[in-house]
């Protein structure tokens, strides 16, 4: 794949690193790592400073598929589980991992290479006449001392030093140097990667000045929402769809939060929504200002003006791509059109701005006006379009300058233009002095690299002779035609010259200085372009939440989810009706028996009857309230949730080479370890992958472990079919501090239609347990959340109504009937012969005599004494 479609992750790790050379005496501490990774699509780089790790490399494994790495590069002198973890990831995902050798990982190293790339060694041109020259009155105490001024004025006085300082001045911006050595080593590695592919890929030898990087990012795992790829899958933000046919790999997105939230109009908003999605905030400044902007956009008399605003912007082509072309000198006719748009479109986008109403307190909407610079970008529109010719572009398939633009390359063009005429006049010249017979089809032609040559036609004499001496011309190749020079063909090339190379040379020195103008507001537009994807995320939010009828969550600093009349948003949207349902938690609350302060849910209830959908739609419900999307609900009180964990889906592969429930203990696993009192975790049936006693038992441990914790327990929301847990000795419902929910069903009757009882769970009086479907009863599904528990998952009918025969449904209420009665060894019956029922029944008989025998009672042996007594039990008389 090539270079610009790929990620790279470079990762050093310390616990085993050792670079005594380039720490010195500095104190190694076990279990820390840097990170660097590399997006192609901005052209960023994004780093992780020295972070501190857990033994199951948890941030590490999420910061890998927050940046859906595709090649992963790591130290040699790394840790041998952290090198098995990386190559384990990355086998499973098909990408490509590589142990590089310790010296490709120093700190110092980093830095070097950190300081040759032209983001942090070449500052902007400046023009000479704008540089201050201090007052020869003031003192040197009085002059403003500005780093970037110093170092230009070294620029002045021809400082061979000029790019290292630069960059020396500058990198402190991005990175710090000397409290990352690890994260600094690891971006010398990607540094070095990178060019290596860059230059077999591209077949150029520009080293790292050549590499195209636009920015430096630091990265936190603090500052969003974790959440990793189970959960992802589990609650189908993404879902990538194979194409119809088996000869193509490419994909698309299926049903998924991302599909029916994305009606982006550009590139890099598609990018930054996918961002967003991995990433949700963690900010409430940053929530709120997204819901502002979204509520704004979704106000009936800003709807027109949003849908122009969204118009607009799909006219905003890849900026920041399409200048990195221009300086690269690799910009098409596509590209220069493209900033033509851009400057057009901006300018539009500017005006419908002023037509929002309440908007003023809108920060994206503050945020555009500043960075819209309409004046600038109306003078570099019109600057392009004065000076490249569209219509010649598009013929010569390259970029042309228009005329009048320039005098020398008019005068150029008008002699390239007329050549033709000038050329038969010369020919018609040429034939009237020369008597040779092929002067009828002679003619004069023009090659941009061998100049003017006389053509003539090969005579037949020649191919038998070869071609003679002719009078003064120089034979100069020969194919269907003979060329030749003459003293005449050299006088043109001496006066007219090579007419195309020096319009295509002239044309070139124009465009650059046209370029030149241009990158003077490169930054005013990648500014501008970064903003302008940002709304069109938010213009994205509101036209689904205006399609979908979803409504502004409260956000609060509590940890709280409160919901009122929630739905699934995936589910709603391939149903005819969906039944919306009210969900509150309270996180932190652990054991306090405050009725409405507790933090685990537990659902229950029949098969098939939406405890799952349930659960998943509070965490989307919590998750698009973060990512700034208003909710599907009526209303929503939301705090912010840090990490979402689900052991909701299993994903089995053979590369895992693990049982379906080993995945669910280390998912589950995964979520102990990492939780804390603002997260939300959600287990949909732990524990049905093993023996029942074990599966409930171990479900009744993570939920009393996660209680224990008092205060710092998380939101958790269960659903599960262990009715047999639900026992005063075990999770009393009366006493656990656990909120009890059950989805209703109701049954009918199939004969009268009548209803027969609305209730979840129906209890015998005599001995308290559940009574299951009757004969005769139908059972529907309501979708409807009440409080309580239910005690039967009617799984029998769920069978049945999904196509398992009658019989085999019938036989499973049989024996379900047995086992609960404690009747099993009624099975062992079903396959004997009539003797030997009889001689099964003669031995129960026995049996029972013999147990009524009191052993205590001596004096009860009578005359035989114990032999007598064992023949009387067996039916025999003693012989």
């Amino acid at each position: 794949m090539p270079v610009a479609k790929r990620k790279k992750v470079s990762i050093e790790d310390e616990c085993s690193s050792s670079i005594e050379d380039e720490l010195n005496d500095r104190k190694k501490v076990s279990g820390r790592f840097g990170c660097a990774y590399y997006d192609p699509q901005k052209l960023t780089i994004y780093a992780l400073e020295d972070t501190q790790e857990s033994s199951h490399y948890d941030i590490m494994r999420m910061l890998l598929e927050q940046a859906g790495a595709m090649a992963v590069l790591t130290s040699s002198n790394s840790d041998d589980d952290f090198i098995d973890m990386l190559q384990d990831y990355m086998d499973a995902g098909g990408g490509f991992f590589q142990v590089r050798p310790r010296k490709d990982f120093l700190p110092n190293k980093g830095r070097e290479r950190l300081l040759c790339l032209g983001l942090l060694s070449e500052l902007p041109e400046v023009d000479m006449d704008d540089l201050e020259v201090p007052d020869p009155d003031f003192g040197a105490n009085t002059r403003e001392r500005n780093a970037y001024n110093f170092i230009r004025q070294r620029a002045i006085g021809g400082n061979p030093n000029q790019a290292r300082w630069n960059a020396m001045i500058r990198l402190s911006n991005f990175a710090s140097v000397e409290s990352a050595p690890f994260c600094m080593a690891s971006i010398g590695a990607l540094i070095d990667y990178l060019v290596r592919e860059r230059a077999v890929g591209d077949l150029d030898n520009d080293g790292i000045a050549g590499l195209e990087v636009n920015d430096i990012e630091i990265i936190s795992p603090h500052g969003a929402m974790q959440i990793n790829a189970d959960a992802l899958f589990s609650l189908q933000i993404f879902e990538n769809e194979s194409h119809a046919s088996m000869h193509s790999d490419k994909t698309k997105e299926g049903l998924s939060l991302f599909g029916i939230l994305n009606h982006t109009k550009t590139t890099m908003g598609r990018s930054l929504l996918r961002t967003w999605l991995m990433r949700p905030s963690l900010s409430l400044e940053v929530i709120n200002a997204r819901h502002d902007a979204v509520e704004c956009f979704t106000e009936p008399e800003n709807q027109v003006t949003a849908g122009t605003m969204h118009t607009q912007l799909k006219g905003i082509k890849n900026m920041p791509r399409i200048l990195c072309m221009m300086k690269s000198g690799r910009a098409k006719l596509s590209d220069w059109q493209g900033l033509v748009k851009f400057t057009f479109h901006a300018a539009m986008l500017r005006d419908a701005l002023n037509e929002l109403h309440r908007a003023a307190g809108v920060p994206i909407i503050n945020e555009l006006i500043s960075v819209l610079d309409v004046p600038l970008f109306r003078s570099i529109g019109a600057q392009v379009n004065d000076v490249i010719d569209w219509e010649e572009s598009a013929i010569s398939d390259r970029v042309c300058v228009r005329p009048h633009v320039d005098e020398y390359l008019d005068n150029k063009k008008h002699t390239y233009y007329g050549i033709d005429s000038v050329l038969s006049e010369v020919a018609e010249r040429i034939c009237q002095s020369l008597p040779y017979p092929y002067v009828p089809s002679l003619n004069v032609v023009y090659f941009p690299q061998l100049g003017f040559l006389i053509c003539v036609p090969t005579q037949e004499e020649w191919k038998a002779e070869g071609i003679p001496d002719l009078d003064g011309w120089i034979f100069q190749q020969c194919s269907a035609h003979v060329y030749f020079k003459s003293e005449e063909m050299t006088e043109l090339d001496t006066h007219i010259g090579d007419l195309h190379s020096s319009i295509v040379d002239r044309e070139i020195e124009i465009l650059q200085e046209l370029l030149n103008n241009v990158i003077v507001a490169s930054e005013a537009i990648k500014r501008a372009c970064t903003v302008c994807a940002e709304l069109d995320c938010l213009l994205s939010f509101a036209m689904a939440s205006r399609m979908l009828n979803y409504h502004r969550p409260c956000m609060v600093d509590d940890n709280i989810i409160d919901i009122k009349q929630g739905r699934h948003p995936l589910q709603e949207q391939v149903v005819d009706a969906f039944v919306p349902n009210d969900f509150f938690l309270v996180g932190g609350a652990g054991l306090a028996t405050r009725d409405d302060r507790k933090s685990v849910m537990l659902c229950t209830g029949a098969n098939a009857c939406g405890k799952s959908i349930y659960l998943k739609q509070v965490a989307l419900i919590q998750f698009m309230g973060q990512i700034g999307c208003f909710v599907p609900a009526a209303s929503a009180t939301l705090g912010l949730v840090d990490k979402i964990f689900t052991r909701v889906s299993t994903r089995e592969s053979v590369s895992k080479i693990q049982s379906a429930f080993m995945i669910d203990l280390n998912q589950v696993s995964y979520a102990l370890r990492n939780c804390t009192p603002h997260s939300l975790i959600l287990l949909d049936e732990f524990g049905k992958g093993t023996q029942n006693t074990d599966g409930a038992g171990l479900l009744c441990g993570v939920l009393k472990h996660l209680l224990n914790r008092g205060t710092s327990c998380p939101k958790v929301i269960a659903a599960t079919h262990f009715h047999e847990i639900f026992r005063t000795d075990i999770l009393d419902s009366e006493s656990v501090p656990i909120a009890f929910r059950h989805m209703e069903v109701l049954f009918t009757s199939a004969s009268t239609g009548s209803v027969l009882d609305s209730s979840e769970s129906r209890l015998n009086t005599d001995n308290d347990e559940p009574i299951g479907i009757r004969p005769g009863e139908k059972i529907t599904y309501l979708y409807r959340v009440a409080e309580g528990l239910s005690r039967e998952s009617h799984a029998a009918k769920c069978a049945e109504l999904f196509g398992v025969p009658p019989r085999i449904v019938d036989r499973a209420r049989y024996v379900s009937q047995l086992v609960s009665t404690h009747e099993i060894g009624k099975l062992l019956d079903e396959g004997m012969s009539l003797d030997e029922k009889r001689e099964l029944e003669e031995a129960e008989a026995i049996c029972r005599r013999f147990l009524t025998w009191n052993l205590e009672d001596k004096q009860g042996l009578g005359e035989g004494g114990v032999k007598s007594k064992l023949a009387q039990v067996l039916g025999k008389t003693a012989s």
